[in-house]
Protein backbone atom coordinates (compact mmCIF):
# COMPACT_ATOMS: atom_id res chain seq x y z
CA UNK A 1 0.00 0.00 0.00
CA UNK A 2 2.78 2.14 0.72
CA UNK A 3 3.67 2.51 -3.37
CA UNK A 4 -0.13 3.12 -3.76
CA UNK A 5 -0.34 6.02 -1.51
CA UNK A 6 2.86 7.63 -3.27
CA UNK A 7 1.66 7.10 -6.43
CA UNK A 8 -1.92 9.06 -5.74
CA UNK A 9 0.10 11.68 -3.83
CA UNK A 10 2.21 12.50 -6.86
CA UNK A 11 -1.03 12.76 -9.38
CA UNK A 12 -2.81 14.70 -7.25
CA UNK A 13 0.32 16.78 -6.59
CA UNK A 14 -0.25 19.13 -9.84
CA UNK A 15 -3.87 19.46 -9.27
CA UNK A 16 -5.60 22.03 -7.69
CA UNK A 17 -5.38 21.81 -4.00
CA UNK A 18 -9.65 22.70 -3.71
CA UNK A 19 -12.45 20.45 -1.45
CA UNK A 20 -13.34 18.47 -4.62
CA UNK A 21 -10.03 17.41 -5.32
CA UNK A 22 -9.13 16.78 -1.62
CA UNK A 23 -12.19 14.50 -1.65
CA UNK A 24 -11.67 12.83 -5.05
CA UNK A 25 -7.98 12.05 -3.71
CA UNK A 26 -9.31 10.39 -0.93
CA UNK A 27 -11.99 8.46 -2.84
CA UNK A 28 -9.00 7.48 -5.78
CA UNK A 29 -7.20 6.09 -2.56
CA UNK A 30 -10.29 4.45 -0.91
CA UNK A 31 -11.15 2.72 -4.21
CA UNK A 32 -7.25 1.53 -4.69
CA UNK A 33 -7.07 0.27 -1.12
CA UNK A 34 -10.21 -2.11 -1.93
CA UNK A 35 -9.58 -3.55 -4.95
CA UNK A 36 -5.62 -4.05 -3.40
CA UNK A 37 -7.76 -6.19 -0.40
CA UNK A 38 -9.39 -7.76 -3.32
CA UNK A 39 -6.23 -9.16 -4.95
CA UNK A 40 -4.53 -10.07 -2.19
CA UNK A 41 -7.78 -11.81 -1.03
CA UNK A 42 -7.29 -13.87 -4.40
CA UNK A 43 -3.91 -15.39 -3.16
CA UNK A 44 -2.01 -12.65 -5.49
CA UNK A 45 1.21 -11.37 -3.87
CA UNK A 46 1.83 -7.89 -3.03
CA UNK A 47 4.32 -6.95 -5.51
CA UNK A 48 1.57 -8.74 -8.24
CA UNK A 49 -1.35 -6.88 -6.30
CA UNK A 50 0.19 -2.95 -6.64
CA UNK A 51 1.15 -3.48 -9.93
CA UNK A 52 -2.08 -4.83 -11.21
CA UNK A 53 -3.99 -2.00 -9.10
CA UNK A 54 -1.53 0.52 -10.72
CA UNK A 55 -2.35 -0.62 -13.81
CA UNK A 56 -6.36 -0.37 -13.64
CA UNK A 57 -6.27 3.15 -12.08
CA UNK A 58 -2.91 4.50 -13.82
CA UNK A 59 -5.52 6.40 -16.20
CA UNK A 60 -6.38 9.20 -14.63
CA UNK A 61 -8.60 10.93 -17.15
CA UNK A 62 -10.52 7.49 -17.37
CA UNK A 63 -10.85 7.08 -13.95
CA UNK A 64 -12.66 11.19 -13.52
CA UNK A 65 -14.81 9.80 -16.74
CA UNK A 66 -16.30 7.07 -14.78
CA UNK A 67 -17.03 9.18 -12.30
CA UNK A 68 -18.30 11.97 -14.53
CA UNK A 69 -15.99 13.97 -13.78
CA UNK A 70 -13.27 15.90 -15.94
CA UNK A 71 -9.91 17.36 -14.81
CA UNK A 72 -11.32 21.16 -15.33
CA UNK A 73 -8.99 23.32 -13.69
CA UNK A 74 -5.79 21.71 -14.18
CA UNK A 75 -5.10 22.09 -18.06
CA UNK A 76 -1.96 22.91 -18.03
CA UNK A 77 -0.73 26.32 -19.97
CA UNK A 78 1.12 26.85 -23.71
CA UNK A 79 4.11 26.90 -21.72
CA UNK A 80 3.68 22.85 -20.74
CA UNK A 81 4.33 19.83 -23.12
CA UNK A 82 2.62 16.94 -22.57
CA UNK A 83 4.66 13.57 -23.01
CA UNK A 84 4.38 10.46 -23.89
CA UNK A 85 6.10 7.53 -22.46
CA UNK A 86 7.47 7.28 -25.71
CA UNK A 87 8.67 10.98 -25.65
CA UNK A 88 9.95 10.67 -22.19
CA UNK A 89 11.96 7.78 -23.26
CA UNK A 90 13.83 9.50 -26.13
CA UNK A 91 14.79 12.35 -23.65
CA UNK A 92 16.18 10.17 -20.70
CA UNK A 93 18.49 8.71 -23.92
CA UNK A 94 19.35 11.83 -25.58
CA UNK A 95 20.37 13.42 -22.29
CA UNK A 96 22.06 9.93 -20.89
CA UNK A 97 24.47 10.87 -24.21
CA UNK A 98 24.09 14.29 -23.63
CA UNK A 99 25.99 14.26 -20.08
CA UNK A 100 28.44 11.60 -21.41
CA UNK A 101 29.11 14.95 -24.08
CA UNK A 102 28.88 17.58 -21.98
CA UNK A 103 31.18 15.99 -19.32
CA UNK A 104 33.56 14.69 -21.78
CA UNK A 105 34.13 17.89 -23.45
CA UNK A 106 34.61 19.76 -20.38
CA UNK A 107 37.09 17.31 -19.08
CA UNK A 108 39.02 17.79 -22.31
CA UNK A 109 39.06 20.79 -22.17
CA UNK A 110 40.85 20.47 -18.77
CA UNK A 111 42.89 18.09 -20.23
CA UNK A 112 44.64 20.00 -23.13
CA UNK A 113 46.28 22.22 -20.75
CA UNK A 114 47.56 19.51 -18.93
CA UNK A 115 49.07 17.99 -22.62
CA UNK A 116 50.34 21.58 -22.82
CA UNK A 117 52.25 21.26 -19.47
CA UNK A 118 53.58 17.73 -20.23
CA UNK A 119 55.58 19.05 -23.01
CA UNK A 120 56.86 22.09 -21.60
CA UNK A 121 57.93 19.90 -18.31
CA UNK A 122 59.18 16.74 -20.14
CA UNK A 123 60.81 19.19 -23.27
CA UNK A 124 64.30 18.56 -21.97
CA UNK A 125 63.80 14.75 -21.35
CA UNK A 126 63.07 14.56 -25.13
CA UNK A 127 65.31 15.21 -27.77
CA UNK A 128 62.88 16.90 -30.28
CA UNK A 129 61.55 19.23 -27.73
CA UNK A 130 65.16 20.06 -26.16
CA UNK A 131 65.86 21.36 -29.58
CA UNK A 132 63.34 24.12 -29.22
CA UNK A 133 63.65 27.41 -28.14
CA UNK A 134 60.82 28.53 -25.68
CA UNK A 135 58.83 30.16 -27.74
CA UNK A 136 58.57 27.67 -30.33
CA UNK A 137 58.24 24.94 -27.38
CA UNK A 138 55.39 27.26 -25.75
CA UNK A 139 53.58 27.46 -29.48
CA UNK A 140 54.45 23.97 -29.86
CA UNK A 141 52.61 22.96 -26.43
CA UNK A 142 49.19 24.98 -27.61
CA UNK A 143 48.42 22.65 -30.09
CA UNK A 144 46.70 20.14 -28.07
CA UNK A 145 44.85 22.42 -26.40
CA UNK A 146 43.60 23.71 -29.65
CA UNK A 147 42.94 20.12 -31.25
CA UNK A 148 41.26 18.76 -27.90
CA UNK A 149 39.16 22.48 -27.39
CA UNK A 150 37.86 22.21 -31.13
CA UNK A 151 36.68 18.62 -30.18
CA UNK A 152 35.13 20.05 -26.82
CA UNK A 153 33.06 22.42 -29.00
CA UNK A 154 31.95 20.25 -31.76
CA UNK A 155 30.43 18.11 -28.40
CA UNK A 156 28.85 21.23 -27.55
CA UNK A 157 27.42 22.36 -30.55
CA UNK A 158 26.38 18.94 -32.05
CA UNK A 159 24.51 17.73 -28.74
CA UNK A 160 23.35 21.29 -27.83
CA UNK A 161 21.60 22.02 -30.81
CA UNK A 162 19.78 18.44 -30.39
CA UNK A 163 18.90 19.70 -26.89
CA UNK A 164 17.53 23.08 -28.36
CA UNK A 165 15.35 20.03 -30.97
CA UNK A 166 13.20 19.09 -27.52
CA UNK A 167 11.94 23.10 -27.18
CA UNK A 168 12.30 23.04 -23.51
CA UNK A 169 13.21 26.88 -22.97
CA UNK A 170 11.40 28.15 -20.13
CA UNK A 171 8.67 24.90 -20.31
CA UNK A 172 7.73 22.33 -18.09
CA UNK A 173 6.92 19.04 -18.88
CA UNK A 174 3.46 16.77 -18.34
CA UNK A 175 3.18 13.52 -18.23
CA UNK A 176 0.87 10.92 -17.16
CA UNK A 177 0.15 9.41 -13.64
CA UNK A 178 1.92 6.06 -14.47
CA UNK A 179 4.65 7.45 -16.08
CA UNK A 180 5.22 10.61 -13.55
CA UNK A 181 5.21 7.47 -10.73
CA UNK A 182 7.92 5.22 -12.56
CA UNK A 183 10.34 8.22 -13.18
CA UNK A 184 9.94 9.18 -9.41
CA UNK A 185 10.57 5.98 -8.38
CA UNK A 186 13.80 5.89 -11.22
CA UNK A 187 15.25 8.92 -9.46
CA UNK A 188 14.67 7.37 -5.75
CA UNK A 189 16.68 4.22 -7.24
CA UNK A 190 19.36 6.65 -9.01
CA UNK A 191 19.86 8.79 -5.77
CA UNK A 192 22.52 6.08 -4.16
CA UNK A 193 24.40 6.23 -7.42
CA UNK A 194 24.22 9.96 -7.70
CA UNK A 195 25.62 10.90 -4.23
CA UNK A 196 28.57 8.08 -5.12
CA UNK A 197 29.51 9.98 -8.49
CA UNK A 198 29.50 13.66 -6.60
CA UNK A 199 31.27 12.45 -3.56
CA UNK A 200 33.93 10.81 -5.52
CA UNK A 201 34.09 13.60 -8.20
CA UNK A 202 34.57 15.78 -4.50
CA UNK A 203 37.49 13.44 -3.58
CA UNK A 204 39.56 13.87 -6.57
CA UNK A 205 38.91 17.62 -6.14
CA UNK A 206 40.16 17.00 -2.81
CA UNK A 207 43.36 15.10 -3.33
CA UNK A 208 44.29 17.16 -6.56
CA UNK A 209 44.70 20.58 -4.28
CA UNK A 210 46.35 18.33 -1.36
CA UNK A 211 48.83 17.15 -3.96
CA UNK A 212 49.37 20.63 -5.15
CA UNK A 213 50.05 22.17 -1.62
CA UNK A 214 52.10 19.10 -0.62
CA UNK A 215 54.58 19.30 -3.85
CA UNK A 216 55.20 23.06 -3.25
CA UNK A 217 55.94 22.47 0.30
CA UNK A 218 58.07 19.64 0.29
CA UNK A 219 58.85 18.26 -2.84
CA UNK A 220 61.85 20.86 -4.70
CA UNK A 221 61.24 20.42 -8.19
CA UNK A 222 59.40 22.67 -11.35
CA UNK A 223 56.11 23.75 -10.17
CA UNK A 224 54.49 22.49 -13.22
CA UNK A 225 54.08 19.06 -12.02
CA UNK A 226 52.13 19.96 -9.05
CA UNK A 227 49.67 22.01 -11.96
CA UNK A 228 49.37 18.62 -13.74
CA UNK A 229 48.55 16.44 -11.35
CA UNK A 230 46.47 18.93 -9.76
CA UNK A 231 44.38 19.82 -13.21
CA UNK A 232 44.23 15.72 -14.00
CA UNK A 233 42.40 15.47 -10.94
CA UNK A 234 40.02 18.41 -11.09
CA UNK A 235 39.07 17.21 -14.83
CA UNK A 236 38.17 13.76 -13.18
CA UNK A 237 35.94 15.61 -10.64
CA UNK A 238 34.60 17.92 -13.41
CA UNK A 239 33.67 15.01 -15.11
CA UNK A 240 31.76 13.09 -12.56
CA UNK A 241 29.54 16.56 -11.05
CA UNK A 242 28.58 17.10 -15.16
CA UNK A 243 27.83 13.38 -15.73
CA UNK A 244 25.75 12.76 -12.57
CA UNK A 245 24.54 16.14 -12.71
CA UNK A 246 22.64 16.44 -15.70
CA UNK A 247 21.22 12.83 -15.39
CA UNK A 248 20.03 13.42 -11.89
CA UNK A 249 18.38 16.87 -13.51
CA UNK A 250 17.05 15.03 -16.48
CA UNK A 251 14.35 13.56 -13.49
CA UNK A 252 13.84 16.72 -11.93
CA UNK A 253 12.88 18.22 -15.25
CA UNK A 254 10.64 15.27 -16.09
CA UNK A 255 9.05 15.39 -12.72
CA UNK A 256 8.44 19.31 -12.66
CA UNK A 257 10.43 19.98 -9.77
CA UNK A 258 13.11 21.48 -7.58
CA UNK A 259 14.82 24.25 -10.26
CA UNK A 260 12.26 23.01 -13.03
CA UNK A 261 8.70 23.45 -10.61
CA UNK A 262 6.63 25.67 -12.95
CA UNK A 263 6.81 28.48 -10.28
CA UNK A 264 10.33 28.48 -10.63
CA UNK A 265 10.18 27.94 -14.57
CA UNK A 266 7.72 30.70 -14.89
CA UNK A 267 9.97 32.90 -12.35
CA UNK A 268 13.21 32.69 -14.81
CA UNK A 269 11.32 33.21 -17.51
CA UNK A 270 10.07 36.76 -16.02
CA UNK A 271 13.63 37.73 -15.49
CA UNK A 272 15.03 36.56 -18.30
CA UNK A 273 12.89 38.49 -20.11
CA UNK A 274 13.18 41.55 -18.25
CA UNK A 275 16.79 41.65 -18.22
CA UNK A 276 16.64 41.40 -21.89
CA UNK A 277 14.91 44.47 -21.51
CA UNK A 278 16.71 46.75 -18.69
CA UNK A 279 20.30 45.71 -19.03
CA UNK A 280 20.44 46.89 -22.97
CA UNK A 281 18.91 49.71 -22.33
CA UNK A 282 21.15 51.01 -19.22
CA UNK A 283 23.87 50.01 -21.52
CA UNK A 284 22.34 52.33 -23.86
CA UNK A 285 21.70 55.25 -21.43
CA UNK A 286 25.44 54.98 -20.20
CA UNK A 287 27.15 55.32 -23.73
CA UNK A 288 24.27 57.93 -24.31
CA UNK A 289 25.13 59.92 -21.18
CA UNK A 290 28.63 60.07 -21.32
CA UNK A 291 29.18 60.89 -24.60
CA UNK A 292 26.89 64.07 -24.57
CA UNK A 293 27.33 64.90 -20.95
CA UNK A 294 30.71 63.28 -19.79
CA UNK A 295 29.56 61.13 -16.75
CA UNK A 296 31.57 58.04 -17.88
CA UNK A 297 32.73 58.44 -14.08
CA UNK A 298 29.77 58.72 -12.12
CA UNK A 299 27.89 56.81 -14.43
CA UNK A 300 29.14 53.27 -14.09
CA UNK A 301 27.15 53.03 -10.79
CA UNK A 302 24.14 52.44 -12.59
CA UNK A 303 25.49 48.82 -12.74
CA UNK A 304 25.97 48.01 -9.64
CA UNK A 305 22.59 49.41 -8.93
CA UNK A 306 21.04 47.98 -11.69
CA UNK A 307 22.17 44.38 -10.27
CA UNK A 308 21.40 44.42 -6.52
CA UNK A 309 17.96 45.68 -7.67
CA UNK A 310 17.53 43.03 -10.30
CA UNK A 311 18.38 40.69 -7.56
CA UNK A 312 15.72 41.94 -5.35
CA UNK A 313 13.18 41.36 -8.46
CA UNK A 314 14.28 38.11 -9.50
CA UNK A 315 14.13 37.36 -5.74
CA UNK A 316 10.09 38.43 -5.18
CA UNK A 317 9.54 37.57 -8.33
CA UNK A 318 10.26 33.38 -7.61
CA UNK A 319 8.34 33.92 -4.47
CA UNK A 320 5.17 35.39 -5.20
CA UNK A 321 2.22 34.53 -7.34
CA UNK A 322 1.77 38.13 -8.37
CA UNK A 323 3.53 38.02 -11.76
CA UNK A 324 2.13 33.98 -12.52
CA UNK A 325 -0.14 33.60 -15.52
CA UNK A 326 -3.37 32.00 -14.49
CA UNK A 327 -4.07 28.89 -15.96
CA UNK A 328 -7.51 29.11 -18.12
CA UNK A 329 -10.46 27.39 -17.07
CA UNK A 330 -13.05 25.73 -19.10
Amino acid sequence: MFIIINYVNSIFEQLPQNPEMIKLKQKMLSDMEKRYVQLITKDQGQQQATANVLAEFGDLDSYFTKLNLSTEGSEVDETTLSWSKAEVEAFKTHRSRFSLAIASGISLILFSAVFSLLIQATASFLPFFSSLDSMQLILFSLIPVLLLSALALSLFVTFGMKEQAFDLEGKTISVDSLTQSELAQEKKEYQPQFTKGITTGILFCIVGVVFLLLSLLFVQSTPLWPLIFLLSFVSIGFFLFIFFGIIYATYDKLLSIGDYAPKKVASERLTTNVANIIFPLAIGIYVISGLLFQTWSPGWMIFPILGIGFGLFAAVAENTSLFYPKKPKK
